[in-house]
């Protein structure tokens, strides 16, 4: 486990001998994504996979990881939740392919297993469809504390990546709010409209030409208060110490709150085609935490297990047997499957 912060480390193995999880303690590295010095470093111990978790990445402009991560030829995987660095990443393929280094960014349960289900709604409407909707929900911070507050404070000062008939448009931040229906487990939800990556990589890779994304939390009040925050000026948001500090500030009281809804994490995905015919995809799990460490592992044992091509991809690139082996192992767990 690499990171700053030893200390962080200590409370990690702590968890890790309350979960009885195998294999005995991870061991700690030290480095700084901002020492591409200490990087280098790290990644001379020699790794069979390196799987980049630190975010927020809003605000990230070079994926430095994956670059070095390259050049020192290890494979690679993160759970990017950012558009533009997705882009940025996507850039370097030719050079990944070069070296022989497959590397899949933006992995993880939404992003990640969610582009796998839109691409498996698509299959199921021969290949093509005219519009994509989709909606994610996560009830609380889902577990994963103040740094999901912090990425969705950066978030409102994105405007929204959508397409309308092909052309790419940006929107306004936490508006178009609506309910969505996630299945019995979780009822209807307010979501909202936020960028997330696979409005680009789904369009990018199937040619969907309308497409948006939208999501929302738990309870309601959280919604109406991003909703208040977004009037805060741009620069203001776009400060990613100042948000991680109001984030950890907050934590207190979203800590308990936490206790009281839960940390549920839904998915639904709506395809349309040309002729009317819809599918309609919905998956929830109980904890936003287990699902995302699920899903990023099933990506990495992909990687692992050389079913992926050198080249940086996306998940909705995936051939369609290395996309249903991962959503087999995303199921675990799952209180409602609709795949």
């Amino acid at each position: 486990v690499g990171g700053r912060d030893p200390q962080r480390h200590s409370d990690l193995v702590e968890q890790w001998r309350e979960r009885g999880v195998p294999g005995g303690d991870p061991e700690f590295v030290q480095l700084d994504l901002t020492d591409v010095a200490s990087v280098r470093a790290a990644l001379e111990l020699g790794w069979d996979l390196v799987v980049h978790t630190a975010g927020p990445f809003q605000g990230i402009e070079e994926p430095v990881l994956l670059k070095e991560a390259i050049r020192a030829g290890v494979p690679y995987i993160d759970v990017c939740d950012d558009t533009e660095l997705c882009r940025v990443a996507k850039g370097l393929s030719g050079e990944a392919a070069a070296q022989g280094i497959p590397a899949l960014v933006s992995t993880g349960i939404w992003p990640g297993a969610s582009a796998l289900l839109v691409a498996e709604a698509v299959e199921r409407l021969g290949g093509t469809a005219e519009s994509l909707e989709l909606s994610f929900f996560t009830a609380g911070t889902g577990g994963a504390g103040p740094t999901i507050v912090s990425a969705t404070f950066l978030l409102l000062a994105e405007p929204p990546l959508i397409f309308e008939d092909g052309r790419a448009l940006r929107a306004e931040p936490w508006t178009e709010r609506r309910l969505v229906d996630f299945g019995p487990a979780v009822g209807r939800k307010h979501v909202h409209l936020l960028d997330e990556p696979e409005v680009y990589t789904c369009h990018e890779a199937l040619g969907v030409p309308n497409i948006k994304s939208s999501f929302g939390t738990d309870p309601d009040v959280w919604n109406l208060l991003f909703g208040a925050v977004k009037a805060l000026p741009v620069e203001v948001l776009r400060n990613r110490g100042l948000m991680q500090t109001v984030a950890n500030l907050s934590m207190p009281i979203i800590a308990a709150v936490d206790k009281l809804v839960g940390a549920t994490n839904a998915m639904r995905v709506d395809a349309v085609a040309a002729d009317g015919r819809k599918v309609t995809l919905r998956v929830v799990h109980p904890d936003l935490e287990d699902c995302v460490g699920l899903a990023t592992a099933a990506f990495g044992l992909e990687v692992l297990q050389a079913r992926v091509p050198s080249g940086v991809w996306f998940p909705v690139e995936m051939a369609a047997d290395r996309r249903a082996a991962v959503l087999d192992r995303v199921r675990e767990g799952a209180e409602l499957w609709e795949v």
